[in-house]
């Protein structure tokens, strides 16, 4: 009890960067659905029908256009909700300012983002140069929406300074390359996000909770990485093995999809939340750098064993999660402050979400 409450205390313990295991013992399947190719949600549906069967869950990294698209037809949320249900993970995507397919939205300064798309070297000829339609917060509203119960906790993006934009309360990240399979094999860890200045405004530091992937859109592809993971002199250095493909690759030609989901099933699989929510890597989940944080929460004493104090001003539902999404707790038109019983609670890690007019605050909580 004593090596997690000094866990709690100091929010930090690096993952383990060695393994003993022939090979590694978790697998993930990132799906990237990327900006403009919101139509081609039943694509998506084959993809997600294909891994059930498999029993091959995903996490479905949505870009604003597809959360919007899906949010505006009932019977594509029906769709996510039967998803989620089976065990597919809900996360978030985006293209940042750097981004040759930016998505138009941005927590970057107004000079910031014009200055980045005018620039060539940023912005060739072959890019598209985007329109700013404002910052993330409506993309963030929404996110919660889409999640649901399953609270959004993973965050996939392309930025040269992702703590700008990235989901503020978010403890998961992933990211990875086009170009080097080797990166399709690591140990979660940690990793600092800033502090980054831009104009009058600091961003971070933030720390999330990480893992890596290899872009596989080939067959090629797609066996540079079965050979390394049957390599066990290489593979068995490392706990985690994965991938992330794009809706639109597989509409162009699915078999590479098939080929690995087949070779990887029965290896492992879980979400990218599944693995992380397991790993012994620090996050912050709600840093006070953030201008997203609207609402005074506090919560005393933290870390705790047996009881916790929430005060806050006004009416306000909470809400309490547990780091695989599951809720342990609410309280809808509580008023000012509210003194939970923790005794029974399993030792962790803990996310309090509070709601009020104001807007949205989320908070860490351990319990050890």
């Amino acid at each position: 009890m004593k090596k997690l409450y000094y866990l709690c205390m100091a929010w930090a313990l690096l993952g383990v960067t060695t393994s003993i295991w022939a090979q590694p013992p978790n697998s993930f399947f990132v799906i990237h659905c990327d900006p403009g190719f919101a139509h081609l949600f039943p694509k998506l549906s084959q993809m997600i029908a294909y891994a059930t069967q498999k029993q091959v869950p995903l996490t479905l990294e949505l870009s604003p256009q597809w959360v919007a698209a899906i949010l505006a037809d009932p019977e594509k949320v029906d769709s996510i909700r039967a998803w989620q249900a089976w065990g597919h993970e809900v996360g978030a995507h985006h293209h940042g300012i750097y981004h040759c397919f930016w998505d138009s939205l941005s927590n970057y300064p107004i000079d910031t983002i014009w200055a980045v798309r005018t620039d060539p070297y940023w912005v060739p000829p072959a890019c598209v140069p985007g329109a700013h339609l404002g910052t993330l917060d409506t993309f963030y509203d929404q996110l919660d929406q889409l999640a649901g119960d399953s609270l959004l906790l993973t965050w996939g993006s392309s930025d040269e300074h992702p703590e700008v934009d990235i989901y503020p309360n978010v403890p998961y990240r992933t990211d990875g390359s086009p170009t080097d399979p080797t990166r399709a094999f690591s140990n979660p860890y940690t990793r600092i996000l800033g502090p980054y200045t831009a104009g009058n405004q600091i961003w971070g530091p933030y720390t999330t909770c990480q893992i890596d992937y290899f872009f596989i859109d080939n067959v090629a592809k797609a066996n540079s990485v079965k050979n390394l993971y049957l390599d066990t002199d290489f593979s068995s250095n490392y706990s985690t093995v994965g991938v992330v493909t794009h809706v639109f690759d597989f509409a162009g030609n699915p078999t590479y999809f098939y080929q690995w989901v087949n070779f990887i099933s029965g290896k492992g699989c879980k979400t990218v939340r599944g693995i992380l929510s397991q790993a012994s890597c620090s996050t912050t989940a709600a840093s006070p750098t953030f201008p997203h944080t609207a609402n005074a929460l506090s919560l005393s004493p933290n870390p705790t064993t047996n009881h916790v104090q929430l005060e806050w001003n006004g009416q306000a539902d909470l809400y309490i999660y547990d780091l695989t999404g599951r809720m342990v707790y609410q309280c809808t038109q509580c008023f000012e402050q509210l003194l939970i019983n923790t005794s029974d609670w399993v030792p962790g890690i803990y996310i309090v979400e509070m709601r009020n007019k104001e807007g949205r605050t989320v908070a860490r909580m351990c319990v050890y």
